[in-house]
């Protein structure tokens, strides 16, 4: 079976089955001689796989049992039966809709004869291994299309998350036949897309020894059905929409400059925003108490501010430079071995010393806690740290808010005693609910295990991961398993968020780390009165904070919720004699930390300044007229046009503050 499991390529009848079809049919090149040559030596190839195939089946003539989804069990033929043959006898509409199988765990062609007794299950385009398989596929279509059309040589084509797509090398040189091994597993046959679409071309890059090759990318997505493919137009459309690029330039709130690739300019508007998440981690609505809590201090965290530029020696230590030293941005500044006036007071610098722009805090923490002696009664100790870090991410990677090289997280460290672990697990996942509750987010958890090149011993990580997947099951959500994910000093939970068009966004994360108080040599003096290593918790809620105010803008689409909103209350006069008196109500709105604006344009009618502000997305607009200047107060409408009349302004202004307190996302609902 080894060359049917590594050498089988998806066979192509006709690229038209699938829906591609090139500008002029009817003069499709005559192919390469190299491509016939290929094709036949496949050929044979596989004719012989076939007659060996038929053979063992022949020989052993052994009834092997399958166990399906649901504990049935049905008998079939080694070496013969397929997982398709058994879907047709389970159902017509599962033999049409699968698009490969799981035997005992490991993905499977349909059409690939099943071996021993196995535990079968079918994977369909709506899961996420079954969208694998198929745009897997589709990157085979693609890259047929280019080789046999274009003379394009083939490069990797993956698939992704949302789709697909294929390097090719175009240039007038290269390196004779190509043969595609490929693992698969693959669809049927060509036919079973129904719809595909090409999206996008740009340039990328062939690593290797020597100079670096360009190559092109063609991305693309494909359906089983062509009506799947309309309806995820008009789903990208929306998301088009609610693209918090577009919305961040309409809105004005933060902008990019090729000055600073991988940084983010946030206007006042912008900053507002970013401060109000800010605000938020820092203090929740409790709605036990009916007041503000400061949640770092209910919770226990301790603030602290650390540098941002540190010699290499630490990540040395740490094992960074050694696992992330590429993603890392690294400097040796001239003049280090200059002897100054207070190098008394501090270690001098050697010559040679790199130094190293932070692309996390926790080594900054571990120091903070190794500084003097620490005992049992401290424990646990949270540290919560807002500082700027560094990545050097690839330039192809930056998108907008989503990744950059400079950004800020919700970052913070808790170290305990092996005893406190599970509270403190239980701890971060309570926040986290809380959070997102709040902000309106549905969430998956997933617990990603060792991966390979992992730090520590095998009985560590163990030990870690039981803590974590105890905490989760005592949690109670659903969560996933996956395998080798994790970071390479411990095991972690990721939290995926899902927005508005259900797209998921991975934002928060509690890792486990038993790695770095070992490194560092953390110690503090137990009950007992000996000396003992503490357990480390990485813990982000929000994650990066830049990341999540994008998520946020496409998840609203542009219309904050009031706590958060940019564009809160503009005060609209209705003539040029009302606007010393709506500068009056403006001013009552900033006095008291709201957001006012005034809009006293004469040259536009009223009613076309108030649908300027709907269409700016104010959640409030103060109209006020000679009525409501002789009377003080405001007349009030919300962004979707609904007239909630005349209230007092002293009143309206405090009812707006307590609608921004409790955070609430329908304000305009029940103002």
């Amino acid at each position: 079976m080894g060359l049917y499991q590594r050498c089988r390529r998806l066979r192509f009848p006709g690229l038209h089955a699938c829906g591609l079809h090139t500008v002029r049919e009817a003069a499709v090149p005559t192919p390469p001689h190299w491509l016939v040559e290929r094709l036949g030596y496949f050929e044979e190839l596989w004719t012989a796989q076939v007659k060996r195939l038929a053979s063992m089946a022949q020989e052993e003539q052994r009834t092997i049992k399958i166990s399906l989804p649901g504990g049935q069990k049905v008998d079939a033929v080694a070496w013969k039966t397929t997982p398709y043959q058994l879907a047709q006898q389970i159902s017509s509409n599962l033999a049409d809709t699968a698009v490969a199988a799981q035997v005992n765990g490991e993905p499977y062609d349909l059409e690939r004869p099943l071996e021993t007794d196995s535990d079968l299950r079918f994977l369909t385009f709506d899961s996420a291994q079954g969208k694998a398989v198929f745009w897997h596929s589709s990157t085979h279509v693609l890259g047929a299309a280019a080789e046999q059309l274009l003379g394009a040589v083939l490069c990797q084509g993956p698939s992704t998350e949302c789709g697909f797509y294929h390097d090719f090398f175009l240039g007038k040189e290269r390196c004779g036949m190509l043969v595609d091994l490929c693992r698969g597993p693959h669809l049927r046959h060509t036919g079973q897309i129904g719809g595909l679409k090409l999206l996008s071309n740009s340039s990328s890059v062939w690593r290797f020894p020597g100079a670096p090759e360009t190559l092109q990318r063609v991305s693309g997505i494909s359906f089983p059905t062509a009506e799947e493919l309309r309806a995820w137009e008009e789903w990208r459309e929306e998301a088009e929409l609610r693209d918090h690029r577009r919305i961040g330039k309409e809105q004005e709130l933060f902008f990019f400059h090729e000055l600073s690739p991988g940084s983010c300019f946030f206007l006042p508007r912008g900053t507002r925003v970013y401060n109000a998440l800010v605000a938020f981690i820092r203090s929740l609505w409790s709605p036990m108490s009916a007041s503000l809590q400061a949640e770092y201090t209910r919770r226990g965290f301790s603030e602290v501010k650390t540098p941002t530029l540190f010699s290499a020696k630490l990540w040395e230590l740490s094992g960074h430079w050694e696992h992330y030293r590429e993603d890392m941005f690294a400097l040796q500044p001239p003049g280090l071995d200059r002897p100054s006036s207070s190098q008394s007071d501090h270690s001098a610098s050697s010559p040679t010393d790199t130094l190293a722009l932070k692309p996390m805090n926790c080594p900054a923490h571990c120091l903070m806690f190794a500084h003097r002696p620490r005992s049992w009664r401290e424990l646990p100790l949270r540290l919560a740290d807002f500082g700027a870090l560094h990545r050097a991410e690839a330039s192809g990677s930056l998108g907008g808010l989503t990744r950059l090289r400079c950004f800020q997280q919700d970052d913070a460290h808790i170290f305990c005693a092996p005893d406190q672990l599970e509270a403190e697990i239980r701890g971060c996942l309570d926040f986290l609910h809380s959070v997102y509750t709040i902000l309106g987010f549905s969430f998956h958890m997933a617990l990603s295990t060792r991966p390979s090149g992992f730090l520590g011993e095998p009985c560590l990580w163990d030990q870690a991961e039981q803590v974590l997947q105890q905490a989760l099951e005592e949690f109670g959500a659903p969560w996933d398993l996956n395998p080798g994910d994790g970071a390479f000093y411990g095991p972690k939970i990721d939290v995926h968020v899902r927005d508005a068009l259900g797209r998921p966004h991975q934002c928060g994360t509690i890792q486990l780390d038993f790695q770095l108080p070992l490194r560092f040599d953390l110690q503090y003096k137990g009950q007992s009165g000996a000396l003992e290593c503490p357990v480390l918790i990485h813990r982000a809620v929000l994650g990066s904070v830049e990341r999540m105010l994008g998520v946020l803008a496409e998840s609203c689409g542009g219309k904050w919720p009031l706590w958060l909103s940019p564009f809160q209350v503009v005060v609209i006069p209705v003539g040029t004699e009302q606007e010393e008196y709506a500068r009056e109500a403006q001013q009552s709105l900033r006095a008291a930390g709201l957001v006012g604006d005034l809009d006293a344009d004469s040259g536009l009618t009223l009613s076309r300044r108030i649908r300027r502000a709907q269409l700016a997305h104010y959640n409030f607009q103060f109209v006020v007229g000679q009525r409501e200047q002789s009377k003080r107060t405001v007349n009030i409408r919300t962004r979707d046009n609904r007239r909630l009349g005349e209230r007092d302004l002293a009143e309206a202004v405090q009812r707006l503050l307590e609608l921004q307190d409790t955070r609430v996302p329908n304000a305009e609902e029940i103002f």
